[in-house]
């Protein structure tokens, strides 16, 4: 059994220089000795359900969002946060970009946690998710984010290019959502999100859209479980106001009138991922929601 955590933690460190093996760890003094925890941005309120204080819609949720070191990563975290939920960040052996997220979060009233590891690593992977669950206790949603840009014309794209920004997303997202199906709790969610077609961005592009599909033909296996499977991208031209792309074929799950408004209305990514996330979306499934950005 692990020793129990002080309230509050000491800043992470990394005990070498380069890439850890696994998911970075730190040595830490708890309450009845010697603990070996997972790497931390910063300190952070105590977790495995005790006391956190926390209150909002999301509050005794955990939520792990992947790449949100940065970028729609670091914003999705950042809302679901504010909205009371326990947040874990992933980074790709990262730390001080993710020090400065869990900073914001806490300095914010939040609560997070980050953990680094290579999500196409399977070991990795799943060495997050035991020390996800061992510091936290239970996991409730998973955020996957992240994509590579490639912008090499197709007709230039080398094997590499094309690994690096098809295969290896679309192995990280198998992973997730695989160890999410052994570990998610009951009622849970789970939503990728992917890019932006671009013209020019074919590998993204492609990734992008099956990744989406990939992500809906995977809901009726969780639906016993009443754990919803959705994936959110942003808009393009040509969508109509239910964020679905003009001859895009009708989705396996219908949405009821009120969460079609709601997505429909969205204009950000956070806000469609942070109602995906919330009770009012618990029939909301099967779905790709692409994001129609504001206008001026």
């Amino acid at each position: 059994m692990a020793a129990a955590v002080d309230h509050q933690w000491p800043s992470a460190r990394l005990a070498s220089a380069g890439k850890p093996d696994g998911v970075a760890k730190q040595s830490i003094l708890g309450g009845r000795g010697r603990h070996t925890g997972p790497l931390l941005g910063t300190q952070r309120r105590t977790w495995k359900g005790k006391a956190m204080n926390m209150t909002g819609p999301l509050a005794g949720k955990t939520a792990l969002i992947t790449g949100a070191d940065t970028g729609i990563g670091k914003s999705i975290a950042k809302t679901l946060a504010g909205q009371g939920a326990q947040v874990v960040i992933q980074h790709p052996h990262s730390p001080e970009s993710a020090a400065d997220v869990v900073k914001e979060i806490t300095n914010a009233g939040g609560s997070a946690l980050a953990l680094a590891a290579d999500l196409g690593d399977r070991d990795e992977y799943e060495e997050l998710i035991q020390a996800l669950l061992e510091e936290c206790g239970h996991w409730d949603v998973l955020v996957h984010t992240g994509a590579a840009a490639i912008t090499t014309p197709l007709r230039e794209i080398s094997a590499e290019e094309f690994d690096l920004g098809f295969a290896a997303p679309a192995k990280a997202v198998f992973n997730g959502i695989q160890l999410a199906a052994a570990h998610l709790a009951d009622g849970g969610r789970i939503i990728t999100v992917g890019g932006s077609a671009t013209p020019g961005n074919a590998v993204e592009n492609a990734a992008t859209e099956a990744i989406a599909e990939f992500t809906r033909s995977l809901a009726p296996d969780f639906t016993e479980r009443r754990i919803t499977v959705n994936a959110v991208s942003p808009g393009t031209a040509g969508e109509n106001n239910g964020g679905q792309a003009e001859g895009e074929h009708e989705p396996s799950y219908v949405m009821g009138t009120g969460a079609a408004e709601r997505l429909g209305a969205a204009t950000e990514l956070t806000d469609a991922v942070a109602y995906l996330v919330s009770d009012e979306a618990e029939a909301v499934t099967a779905q790709h929601i692409r994001v129609k950005a504001a206008t001026a």
